[in-house]
This record gives structure tokens, C-alpha cells and sequence, in this order.
């Protein structure tokens, strides 16, 4: 009888529960600062033709950080021709989120149609694919060299935003191999963004060999290579390149971002 007694209880509190809980619709949520309702919420209103109701849901997710609801916002604007209104939300998606903000605000810049809005739009599609990239990072890299054999390759690669949209780099970096040949170098180079995750670089060196007989001269040589791009993590890498003291070579590497490899040093 006992066990009967509680059974019944826990059924009756379990249906209780049911009974009480209620699934949250997205405009509930999206009112309750839940910025994941918000999108749900203005996608279903613009289905329903409610273009003033989608510009407000759309606006409220925004205003919460939801990069996506802004650029929904930016677009249904822009579609209704209100080109000053769509401006703020997509400047806010494009300080937020990198490539998809920018390309945005580079349509609507084109849709002005003025001369400084046109250089301003492409100014923003250059930079797009470069955005999310660290401003400089370490690579390591496997290498192997026709003349030294099996070894190492320690770089520095800056690239700031500020030079050509990250096209320009410059830095330094160390070889050396397991037969004891080394040599340090300084570079600059050019990168092309293929995409936002693909590009090919070239890049010329000047340096020496840590272990050059006297007069022997400066190590001069060139590098060309490509990247497969993980955002701000960094990259990896596959090159080819000659160079007074290692006169054919092959490399594959893994570039961080700068800032990760100092924390991790510093703890």
C-alpha cells in the first residue's frame, strides 16, 4: 500500500510538471533578451509579410550582440531602400564579425554609388578574407633540404592589417638542420587571398649561415608557398624555396597566433 501511495504521488507531481512547463515560442524569448529567439522570431514574421515586425525583432537581437540579426536587420533595410537605416547595423556586424559584415557594408556602400562610398567598398572587400587573421604569428615547420638534409625551420611572420590588408609581411626566421648547417634570415613578402581561408605567398630573403667561412657573402633566397587558413588560430603551411646555404628545399608547417604562443609561454 505504502509503495502504492508513492507512486501515486510522484505521477501526480510528474504531470503537474508537464502540465506547467510550456515550450518558449522565439518572440517570447527574443523579448526576454534571449538573442537566440530573435532571428527565429523575425524570419517567421517576414514569412507572415510582417516587414515592420521583422525589423523590430531583427533590431532587438541585434541590439543584444547577435551579429547575425544584424546583418538580417542591414539587408531587410536595404531591400526597403532605407540605406541610412541599414548602415549601423551592418557597421556593428562588420566590427563584430569579420568577412560576412564586410562584404555587406561594401554592398551598401555600392549602392550609394559615390565616389568615396565606392573606394570605401572596396576597401572593405579587400579586407574581408584578411580580417580574421592574427596580426602575427609563430610558425614551425618540418623541412627537408637537398644539401643538409633533415631539419627544422623557426619563423616570425607580421602581418598587420595596416600593410595592404595583411597582403605585405614582413620577419625573420631560423633553419637548421640535423647535419648541423643553420642560417638566419630576415624577409618580406606578398601574400594573395585566394579566400578566406586559401592564399599563396611569395617572399625574399637576406640573412647568413650561423656557420659561413669568412667572406663567404650574404645568404640570399626566395620562398613561394600557400596557407590553408584556420582564422585567428593561424594556419597551416607547404613551401618551396632556395637560398645561398640551402640551395632546394621543401617545408610544412603549423602557424599560431602570436598571442596564443606568448600566453602559453607565459603559464
Amino acid at each position: 500500500m505504502r509503495r502504492v501511495w508513492l507512486v501515486a504521488v510522484l505521477v501526480s507531481l510528474g504531470c503537474a510538471a508537464c502540465a506547467t512547463t510550456q515550450v518558449m515560442s522565439p518572440m517570447s524569448a527574443c523579448e526576454q533578451g534571449r538573442t537566440s529567439g530573435c532571428g527565429p522570431w523575425g524570419d517567421e514574421l517576414l514569412q507572415q509579410g510582417d516587414i515592420a515586425g521583422a525589423d523590430r525583432a531583427f533590431g532587438l537581437g541585434c541590439d543584444a550582440g547577435d551579429t547575425q540579426a544584424c546583418l538580417a536587420l542591414g539587408r531587410l533595410r536595404m531591400e526597403g531602400g532605407d540605406l541610412d537605416g541599414a548602415e549601423p547595423p551592418l557597421t556593428k556586424a562588420y566590427q563584430a564579425d569579420g568577412e560576412p559584415g564586410a562584404l555587406a557594408l561594401a554592398e551598401l556602400r555600392e549602392a550609394r554609388g559615390g565616389t568615396q562610398d565606392l573606394e570605401a567598398a572596396a576597401r572593405l572587400r579587400r579586407e574581408a578574407p584578411a580580417l580574421d587573421k592574427p596580426d602575427f604569428e609563430f610558425v614551425f615547420a618540418y623541412r627537408v633540404d637537398a644539401a643538409n638534409g633533415v631539419g627544422n625551420d623557426i619563423s616570425l611572420n607580421i602581418q598587420p592589417l595596416a600593410l595592404f590588408e595583411r597582403r605585405l609581411t614582413f620577419g625573420g626566421n631560423i633553419a637548421f638542420a640535423r647535419s648541423g648547417a643553420s642560417e638566419l634570415n630576415g624577409f618580406i613578402g606578398y601574400q594573395h587571398f585566394l579566400s578566406s581561408w586559401l592564399l599563396s605567398y611569395a617572399r625574399l630573403m637576406v640573412g647568413g649561415a650561423l656557420d659561413a667561412i669568412p667572406g663567404q657573402g650574404p645568404n640570399v633566397g626566395g620562398e613561394l608557398g600557400a596557407k590553408l587558413c584556420l582564422g585567428p588560430l593561424g594556419h597551416l603551411n607547404i613551401a618551396v624555396g632556395s637560398s645561398r646555404s640551402s640551395p632546394a628545399y621543401m617545408s610544412m608547417g603549423l602557424g599560431l597566433n602570436g598571442l596564443l604562443v606568448l600566453l602559453a609561454a607565459l603559464h
